[in-house]
């Protein structure tokens, strides 16, 4: 399927008159343009039309300094008919897509595509994505809508009691485009004009719900700030450790915009990573102090990072089934390789046998603790229950306890601290599960 975004108008709302227009706006690392690419890939549009129009030029400076016309398979069209209205932009696009159909999305619009998966199999000429339950947008400033049996009766900005609210965001068919054409004839240059003069004519515009989700219409510097916030808000995970949430998490939350605007996969950030823990094990394993509080920032820098890559992937919409697995298999190889440099290089220096049994312990707690809430997790098809309190033996929590041993020249109780708790947590995480279980 192809795409028309449309990036034509002034932005006049945004307060910058000699600003960038609004499509490159960014917002977190990303402009509006790349937010749309990405999306619209993720949904599986394969070719974009960028229809420009107030400071076109910029617009096509930027795609060609960022090489996207390389990474997306995309065109610019110039409207030179912008000052009558979106509609023309949809119109300008016409000769670009074919006889198929196509996604038109306002380019001051973002969304989040997990709630509109199933968009694109919708059957329709003309679809709207609508919202039964906005959560993120003036609705005062919103275009709502009533309905019936399933698609729009009414459409308009001062609805006193409406159902849905537009979100931007259509599916349209060829024979859309005659009658934008009418409608330009008859100085109806407005998307929405054409909108209401569609239905009005008894044809049918279906509506596709997505319920609440994130999105958001930029028309002001507050949106502006608003939707950065939301953005990095987004990339915290609910499952961050202490030492993550209150230290790993500002760091690479800072990190990953600037990363974001790289061609650097989050599976080239997952190796990396991992790198600087084999790298960190390493220096451990020499058993000198030098070398292992150098191995202990390493490894706590590779914990900051290892935030990055899931951060990345969920900027640019790029998370996928086998970047979650080989991350998770990359942190489990680097778990064990990090105890056995700590508990070689330190049986290497001091000889304390004991030393071995102490890091079997903590590795196997370790795996045991990641394994306990995965297991949960496919066996019963739900989440693991925590009870609203865990135990910091997380991962972020464990390499933070590495860091603190080789900067302190305490290994062996660091060791024993993560074996402690983990092995408390994996105790605790059996009796909530046990519990949770009976409950069913």
């Amino acid at each position: 399927m192809k795409a028309i975004i449309l990036a034509a108008g002034e932005g006049r709302r945004m307060n910058h008159p000699d600003g960038p227009p609004k499509v490159l706006l960014d917002l977190y690392g990303l402009t509006l343009l790349e937010y749309h690419l990405h999306v619209l890939s993720f949904l599986g549009v394969t070719d974009f039309v960028i229809v420009t129009g107030h400071r076109g030029d910029v617009v096509e400076d930027y795609i060609e300094r960022k090489g996207l016309s390389r990474r997306f398979n995309l065109c610019l069209v110039a409207n030179d008919r912008w000052l009558e209205g979106n509609a023309s932009s949809i119109l300008a696009a016409r000769e670009y897509v074919g006889e198929d159909r196509f996604a038109v999305v306002m380019g001051d619009h973002l969304f989040d595509p997990e709630s509109l998966r199933g968009l694109p199999k919708v059957r329709g000429e003309f679809i709207g994505v609508f919202d039964s339950a906005p959560r993120y947008v003036d609705i005062a400033e919103a275009t709502k809508a009533t309905s019936r049996h399933g698609h729009v009766v009414t459409l308009s900005k001062d609805l006193a009691e409406f159902k849905y609210v537009d979100t931007g965001l259509f599916i349209g068919a060829p024979g859309l485009f005659p009658f934008i054409e009418q409608c330009l004839a008859n100085g109806q240059g407005i998307f929405n004009e054409v909108k209401r003069r569609w239905i009005a004519s008894g044809n049918i515009l279906h509506i596709f719900d997505c319920h609440g989700a994130f999105w958001m219409d930029i028309d002001t510097e507050d949106d502006l700030a608003k939707a950065r916030k939301v953005i990095r808000n987004r990339l915290i995970q609910p499952r961050d450790g202490w030492v993550a949430k209150y230290f790993n998490r500002p760091l690479s939350t800072r990190l990953s915009p600037i990363v974001a605007r790289t061609s650097v996969t989050p599976n080239q950030i997952s190796l990396i990573v991992f790198s600087l823990s084999v790298l960190a094990a390493y220096l451990f394993a020499q058993g000198e102090y030098w070398l292992a509080a150098i191995g202990g920032a390493l490894a706590q820098l590779s914990s900051v990072l290892d935030g990055v890559d899931g951060e990345v992937a969920r900027l640019k919409y790029r998370a996928s089934p086998f970047g979650t697995w080989l991350d998770s298999v990359l942190d489990r190889w680097a778990d064990a390789l990090l105890i056995f440099g700590v508990v070689y290089g330190s049986w290497k220096t001091t000889g304390i046998v004991w030393i071995w049994m102490l890091g079997f312990l903590a590795l196997a707690a370790s795996l045991i603790l990641s394994y306990t809430e995965s297991r949960y997790e496919s066996s019963f098809r739900r989440a693991m229950p925590h009870g609203g309190f865990r135990l910091p033996a997380t991962r972020d929590v464990r390499l933070f306890l590495i860091m603190i041993g080789g900067l302190t020249v305490q290994m062996p109780l660091a060791l024993a601290v993560i074996s402690i708790l983990a092995t408390a947590e994996i105790l605790r995480r059996l009796v909530k599960g046990a519990q949770a279980l009976q409950r069913m």
